[in-house]
């Protein structure tokens, strides 16, 4: 068989067989048809508490990262290391440095007496 006829036949096949359901099984199919369809819908949910829900989710997450962020260390510190880097990477002589104890030991001396 050809396919059109094929076709065809289940056409008519189907359609006699829609005619002859009784009216009142037509009407409770077609009443089940539609309520299926409006039930199947998406109905409008209010999406402001998505929304606060949202916020209060963005708002808690930032605190968090703002509590736990650590301590910026102090800086003064640090940058007596690099001087000390500094001076221990230089090339001078360091034999300067080694006489600064009584260096600063004879300033005491002169300015106390």
């Amino acid at each position: 068989m050809n396919s059109n006829k094929i076709d065809e036949t289940i056409k008519k096949t189907l359609d006699d067989r829609e005619n002859s359901v009784p009216a009142h099984i037509q009407s409770a199919l077609t009443q089940a048809r539609y309520s299926a369809v409006n039930a199947a819908k998406p109905t409008r949910r209010r999406s402001s508490s998505w929304l606060w829900s949202g916020a209060a989710t963005l708002a808690s997450i930032t605190l968090a990262i703002v509590l736990w962020q650590p301590m910026l260390p102090d800086l003064d510190n640090e940058l007596a290391v690099f001087d000390d880097i500094e001076l221990l990477a230089s090339e001078e002589d360091l034999g300067f440095y080694d006489d600064l104890e009584f260096i600063v030991w004879v300033d005491e001396m002169e300015q106390s007496g």
